[in-house]
């Protein structure tokens, strides 16, 4: 397991992170990078961090799975919380605490903690020269991991390459543009520093394919047509580490040959993931805890005959209620033994870029057979009730059915993992024509950034409130 956490602290104040004082308990970096071992352990307690915090990539409630799902019409409430309600019914306000801390503090907290051990990395001669490159790679993919999801989510952002807190206190915001720059440049250097192998014997850790995998998707979100395909064909083509899985039950799995990263919850924390236990509805009644139930809407784009609403989606019956939640992840608490580790990156997003790639290149065939190595893993056995289960799609339809289809199988195949489908709706100008009739009078176009939390723009004064939230 992760372990090293503190080694990482470099100062408790930086929570405040644009507006942090002059770091007054930091570690001594001197001992922390006068060794391979203890360099190494300052990286994963970046990654222990991102865990055990709760927030932001942890998968628990105040994550980007959690509240950006909310904001999307894959999930419907099911929490007493006014500040998840907010997201719900995507009414966030800047004085959103929850906001503050899951998705604008603890991203740009590693960015500093990246930030620091790329610094510090710099300046050590006691670092061996391969370990210098893993770790460098490391973090440039957490930096560029953080970049991309405050971008996307609260759009013109501070870009913060430095651990000078006189400088990031008063920072300006970059445009998506600079950030998206910078993210590429990230993560292209982070390919050429790590390796084809993991380094833990698992993989939580970012290694080469990982730092590829996430490149595909940045390349596609500015549709970078030709560079998205590229890079989701160079890990599809591991077969001999990466494998579409036919059992859809193993795909969520720590020893899924599906994952491409994932991250692992720290011992103390008793859970296997935080999806399982928020997710998953057990005993006598539902209760706020469980946070969200999957919403018609999306159930109803299942076609008859596909094994992912039988595996994927679990069911919860009370009386006359019948509930049905995310079910990907099994197991909803307890820790001995682990089983499950949740998932950044697996290989079924890397075909579902390269099929829109393909599709935008006017090439359609190629593009729907993509799509189709995933529904024949999701079709079940032909029944009397379904003859002919989840089909393939056709090769010889026009560019906007192949489209259409594209954004049904992510939505499907994506459900309730990181975001997408709030992202999807929002990249593809999709949010004001699906959500307004979903969400109802709450909806304002608007609404698909979040407000700059209030006391980060009044800690600086250089930051602007998106429009809407004035």
């Amino acid at each position: 397991m992760i372990g090293g956490c503190a080694l990482i602290m470099l100062t408790c104040s930086c929570k405040k992170f644009l507006s942090i004082d002059s770091p007054s308990d930091q570690i001594n970096t001197v001992d922390v990078y006068s060794n391979d071992e203890t360099a190494s352990a300052a990286i994963r307690g970046i990654y222990s961090q991102m865990m055990s915090n709760g927030g932001f990539a942890s998968g628990s409630s105040s994550s980007v799975t959690l509240l950006a799902g909310r904001s999307s019409d894959d999930f419907i409430n099911f929490t007493t919380s006014a500040l998840n309600i907010q997201f719900s019914d995507n009414n966030v306000t800047p004085v959103n605490s929850t906001l503050r801390t899951g998705l604008w503090q603890q991203p740009y907290q590693y960015i500093y903690y990246s930030n620091a051990v790329l610094e510090n990395l710099e300046r050590s001669p006691a670092v061996s020269s391969t370990l210098k490159h893993q770790l460098n790679g490391e973090a440039k993919f957490i930096r560029a991991f953080c970049h991309f999801y405050l971008t996307n989510l609260f759009g013109n952002v501070p870009l913060i390459l430095t651990t000078d807190y006189r400088l990031n206190s008063i920072a300006t915001a970059n445009t998506k543009e600079e950030i998206y720059a910078q993210i590429i440049k990230d993560l292209t250097e982070a390919k050429k520093l790590l390796s084809d192998s993991y380094p833990s014997s698992e993989r939580i850790r970012v290694n080469k394919s990982a730092a590829t995998a996430f490149l595909a998707r940045v390349y596609l979100y500015n549709q970078d047509w030709k560079n998205a395909e590229t890079q989701a064909s160079e890990v599809i083509s591991r077969t001999e580490e990466y494998k579409i899985l036919d059992d859809l039950n193993m795909v969520f799995l720590k020893t899924s040959k599906e994952a491409i990263l994932q991250f692992a919850a720290p011992l103390a924390l008793t859970v296997n993931t935080f999806e399982g236990a928020r997710y998953i509805l057990a005993g006598g009644s539902p209760s706020a805890s469980n946070e969200v139930v999957l919403s018609n809407s999306l159930l109803d784009a299942f076609e008859p005959g596909d094994k992912r609403l039988n595996m994927w989606v679990g069911t919860f019956t009370n009386g006359a209620t019948t509930l049905k939640y995310p079910l990907k992840y099994k197991i909803k608490s307890g820790n001995n033994p682990y089983n499950e580790y949740s998932i950044v990156l697996r290989l079924a997003e890397q075909y579902l870029i390269r099929a829109e790639a393909c599709i935008n290149q006017n090439r359609i065939t190629e593009g729907v057979e993509d799509l189709n190595v995933l529904r024949k893993r999701a079709r079940a056995l032909p029944t009397v009730d379904v003859p002919n289960p989840l089909p393939p799609i056709p090769t010889n339809i026009s560019i906007v059915e192949a489209l259409s289809a594209l954004e049904k199988e992510r939505r499907i195949e994506l459900f309730s993992e990181w975001g997408h489908r709030w992202m999807d709706l929002k990249r593809t100008n999709k949010a004001d024509i699906i959500l307004a009739p979903f969400k109802g009078l709450n909806w304002q176009g608007t609404d698909v950034l979040y407000p700059i939390p209030a006391n980060e723009i009044l800690n600086n004064p250089n930051l602007n409130q998106n429009q809407g939230y004035e």
